[in-house]
């Protein structure tokens, strides 16, 4: 689960910064045919929002993986039975 997660995380990051890069062209284009003072951004702004949301959504399941992956390694080593401490020394 935890290789998917980051995969999942990436694929979404991705998509985010397609989103995003669509959504600035698509600004950049619409302001060449605005009058001076006109702001380009509100017939785009669904589509920001979108991105802004993919790359939150990426944030956040990128924290859960490495949440994940500490609780596991946290684990393991209580099987083993080193502590935080033991293992820091030993580096």
């Amino acid at each position: 689960m935890n290789k998917n997660l980051g995969k999942i995380s990436n694929y979404i990051f991705y998509l985010g910064l397609l989103v995003a890069a669509y959504g600035l062209y698509k600004s950049y284009i619409s302001t060449r045919g605005l009058p001076p003072g006109a702001c380009p951004i509100e017939n785009n702004r669904p589509v920001l929002y979108i991105a802004i949301g993919l790359l939150v959504i990426s944030t956040i399941l990128s924290y859960i993986q490495d949440l994940q992956k500490k609780n596991k390694d946290k684990k393991i080593n209580n099987l083993i039975g080193r502590d935080d401490d033991e293992r820091n020394i030993r580096r």
